[in-house]
């Protein structure tokens, strides 16, 4: 009698996820069943691989290469493991990682779990270390925290005291809130032997107070271990007795931030802010809000201008606050900010004036202004973006825009450390979807003459590495993995400037212009005795750069200095890698400069990116 198969779910390529981590758990799963059924025989094993995979997986199987015999397992699962699982970047993963912090509603052990799935694809030396330390850094406990910087401990050791913690803070809460409970009945029977006494002037209880803890009369915690401070004491607001002027009835009652009024309501969109907290180093500027002076941060981050509910109740007379759908998000934060509303309002500067909305945020943030308000009231400097001009002179400069140029009289020279062992490492499965992407761009490459095909026997091959680009994803980013080679590449170091010094250089000048070479490291020749390093593999056969590529150690620093030296003896122009600056103080004296950079260019036969050329004023 034939044996039946058990269920098992077949593997959804195109399900929601991540579709390497899916294949790697449904492995999984696919190899306890076979431990439950005790099936130990490889070729059998990889028919039941293949066969509950599914027609889709199957099909797939079907064009990869070295999959290996009937009997070999093994062989592939590893074929279709290196077709899902594609080649992940460590460093990103790492920065993944970092970010990770422990949310509010999420145990230690859950948090613990989340950053061991992350650890996986970091490639650490020391998983438990990296992920103690994480746990310590970002976890929401402030006592862990102190208990672990306080003592040597192992990550186990960590995950028990954690698990100690949040079982006695579970505990605690369960009994404190037992012993409220029982204070409440014993609260309520006292004041109301209280209240009897005032039947002339009787308390309506406040919705956002609770009588439990605040004395009507005196303002302070109630119940009182003596008598109520304000027994027999005269309001200096209504000049009756037993109570205080700071909790008078008699007085129309103050409008609070919490009313709203529904006449107006704001559009649903997100609005992002980035200083919220304010420090004694950051910009602050004295600004008038209806008549009323307040000391605000200034944010160019911030798209809204913000005011907390303190600085709300001090304008006089009080905005009418309407109700926002607008959510307002912190930088790196996934939480918005609770807001009661928001106001339009006169706002001052000492030169300008203009009008503004304000939403009043809930606690005690303080004043923030953005960058629109900020703009509109001179206290920050504007760049517009200038067409014209450019324009014009891209017209007769047009040559420098077409194609991808070869710098002459350059080629550079790799210095290799002949005493490292060449490697010649495997090729790297393409998943099949990429393939034809890749054709077409090593066509690209070859007819461009960046890249040439490599015949004979090579010391040196490393694979590539493609993705799909997020925001095209109809094209794909192909890079050599140059990692080993490096280790034998020997960096010829040059200075490259900073940023500050490159600011220090256009201090007083008010026009700019940004010029982009179009793939500006292809555009360095490399000398035919150094190309032998970048051979790579592909699906298609070897290849080999004609041109500096991304990936060599040494080519930002190649780079930056080759156009440097291609740039020498132009007043006003500095490059920072692939991107040109050229700056002046006056319109004239820019555009002068311009045109004798883009003269250098056409002599050196440099070619630019027209679409990320632009020109700026700076307005203050």
């Amino acid at each position: 009698m034939a044996e039946s198969l058990p269920v098992f779910p077949q593997f959804k390529v195109h399900a929601e996820g991540a579709v390497g981590t899916r294949w790697r758990k449904w492995v999984q799963r696919l190899e306890n069943l076979f431990v439950g059924m005790k099936i130990s025989d490889n070729k059998r094993r990889r028919a039941l691989l293949l066969h509950y995979a599914g027609e889709e997986v199957y099909d797939i199987f079907d064009t990869l290469t070295d999959t290996g015999n009937d009997e070999n397992y093994d062989q592939a699962k590893e074929c279709l493991k290196q077709y899902f699982e594609p080649k992940v970047n460590k460093e990103y993963e790492r920065y993944v990682f970092r970010q990770s912090q422990q949310n509010s509603d999420e145990t230690v052990d859950q948090y613990h779990t989340r950053l061991r799935q992350l650890a996986n694809k970091c490639e650490f030396n020391d998983n438990e270390s990296e992920i103690k330390s994480q746990i310590i850094q970002s976890c929401t406990s402030n006592k862990l925290r102190r208990k672990a910087l306080s003592e040597d401990m192992t990550l186990a050791k960590l995950l028990e005291t954690a698990r100690t913690f949040e079982l006695a803070e579970k505990q605690a809460s369960g009994i404190e809130k037992k012993m409220a409970s029982g204070n409440v009945n014993k609260i309520k029977t006292k004041e109301k032997k209280y209240v009897v006494k005032q039947k002339s002037r009787p308390q309506p209880k406040r919705r956002d107070e609770n009588p439990k803890t605040k004395c009507y009369f005196c303002g302070g915690r109630y119940p009182h271990k003596y008598e109520c401070p304000a027994k027999g004491k005269t309001c200096s607001n209504c000049q009756k007795e037993d109570h205080f002027a700071a909790v008078c009835r008699s007085k129309p009652r103050k409008q609070t931030c919490k009313k709203i009024e529904n006449s107006q309501t704001d559009e649903s969109e997100d609005e992002y802010t980035f200083s919220v907290k304010g420090g004694a180093k950051q910009p602050k500027s004295k600004i008038k809000v209806n008549n009323r002076n307040f000391h605000m941060l200034i944010d160019t981050g911030s798209s809204v201008n913000i005011m907390d509910e303190a600085a709300f109740s001090k304008i006089k007379p009080k905005p009418t606050l309407n109700q926002s759908k607008t959510k307002i998000f912190a930088y790196g934060s996934s939480n918005n900010l609770k807001t009661l509303g928001f106001f339009t309002a006169t706002i001052e500067s000492e030169s300008k004036i203009s009008t503004g909305k304000f939403y009043v945020a809930k606690g005690n943030h303080g004043t923030l202004l953005g960058y629109e308000s900020a703009v509109e009231l001179g206290i920050i400097p504007v760049i517009r973006q200038l067409s014209s001009n450019l324009d014009k002179i891209c017209e007769e400069y047009a040559d420098r825009f077409q194609g991808i140029g070869k710098i002459k009289g350059v080629k550079v020279k790799i210095h290799v450390d002949e005493s490292v062992k060449p490697t010649v490492q495997p090729h790297r499965r393409i998943p099949f979807h990429l393939r034809k992407k890749v054709e077409t761009e090593l066509k690209k490459l070859e007819e461009n003459d960046i890249i040439e095909k490599v015949e004979g026997p090579t010391p040196w091959v490393s694979p590539i590495v493609v993705a799909q680009k997020p925001k095209k994803p109809d094209e794909i980013r192909m890079c050599v993995d140059m990692r080993l080679p490096n280790k034998a590449i020997l960096r010829t170091r040059h200075i490259t400037p900073t940023v500050d010094e490159i600011i220090h250089d256009l201090n007083g000048s008010k026009f700019f212009s940004k010029l982009d070479m179009n793939s500006g490291y292809h555009q360095l020749e490399l000398d035919e005795s150094s190309r032998y390093i970048t051979t790579f593999t592909t699906h298609v056969g070897l290849r080999r750069y004609k041109r500096l590529n991304f990936g060599i150690s040494s080519a930002a620093e190649i780079f930056q200095s080759t156009v440097s030296e291609a740039l020498q003896g132009i007043s006003g122009v500095k490059n920072m890698s692939d991107d040109i600056i050229v700056y002046g103080e006056t319109e004239e004296e820019h555009d002068e400069r311009l045109k004798a950079v883009l003269d250098r260019l056409r002599e050196q036969s440099i070619t630019l990116n027209k679409s990320k050329c632009t020109q700026y004023r700076f307005i203050r």
